[in-house]
């Protein structure tokens, strides 16, 4: 997203759109939201909206594992074309706390064992495991296209009706290894893990549930913010490529470290009306 600030017009189209997801929000919350509610909670943004649009969303930390690459000092949240706005109470981010309440950066690491995880001799867990010798003096974009790829590989894809019996769940690498399976969601979980063990900052790790437009299908990526620009680990494609290639990416919302956002967008550039208008039915994977 451009650094300039946003002009009259594209502010009050940035409020709409955001009001649009306040309302999705405290929906699938089971809260009315009536005009008033509206205005209410759209309050504190409407003073900030040019200012967040052109701030960085947060400091990024040094990575201590990649020492061929500068560790980037700023990144902004709002992948693929997007604003992002803090939330809370999302539906999805009671299974995102899931997935990350255990530690799992040693499970891909010679400590698996010894830290009593189970599968440690997986092929799931041996094969990213083997991560750690093969990034040595790698760039940033070579290290995060051999992950995309080593993950991507690293076990089928099935859905979580398939493995788990059930329309939506989020498993920790562990039940991957266990399952040898998993669908879009647990590659990005699987990925996150196998970067956070190579030295990433939660900062610089979001998981961003979308809509993909193209396959009329909701899904779930890992994009990982660098100082050279923010790219997409997808479980559809061994192409690692920036959020701005995916024209039909249109992300609802997103999670980092402890931080949940929803998504709007500026000016005329995406259909707020093709939003999902119960974000509780938001389940990567399935159909919109």
């Amino acid at each position: 997203m451009s650094t300039s600030l946003l002009t009259i017009d594209q502010e009050a189209t940035l409020l709409l759109n955001f009001a649009f997801a306040v309302v999705l929000s405290l929906g699938a919350a089971g809260i009315p939201a009536g005009p008033r509610d509206i205005v209410t909670t759209l309050k504190p943004f409407a003073a900030q909206a040019h200012i967040e649009a052109a701030r960085p969303a947060f400091e990024i930390a040094p990575r201590a594992a990649l020492p061929s690459a500068q560790a980037p000092k700023t990144s902004d949240l709002g992948v693929f074309r997007s604003v992002a706005i803090s939330a809370a109470r999302l539906p999805a981010a009671g299974n995102w706390h899931a997935a990350r309440k255990t530690d799992y950066t040693a499970f891909f690491s010679a400590e698996c064992e010894s830290r009593n995880f189970a599968g440690c001799d997986s092929r799931f867990a041996t094969k990213i495991r083997g991560l750690r010798e093969q990034v040595a003096g790698l760039s940033d974009r070579a290290t995060l296209d051999l992950v995309n790829r080593t993950v991507n590989s690293a076990m089928a894809y099935r859905s979580d009706k398939a493995v788990w019996g059930v329309g939506d769940y989020w498993a920790n690498p562990v039940e991957m290894a266990r399952k040898g399976a998993g669908d879009c969601e647990d590659f990005a979980i699987a990925k996150y893990w196998a970067l956070r063990g190579l030295g990433l900052e939660d900062e610089q790790l979001q998981i961003v549930l979308l809509q993909d437009t193209r396959r009329q299908l909701f899904h779930a990526v890992l994009v990982v913010h660098t100082e050279a620009g923010r790219y997409v680990l997808d479980n559809v494609s061994n192409r690692l490529q920036a959020d701005t290639a995916y024209a039909q990416y249109q992300p609802i919302m997103s999670f980092s470290g402890e931080k949940s956002f929803i998504h709007g967008f500026t000016g005329n550039s995406r259909n707020m009306a093709a939003m999902p208008k119960d974000l509780s039915t938001v389940a990567p994977g399935l159909g919109m």
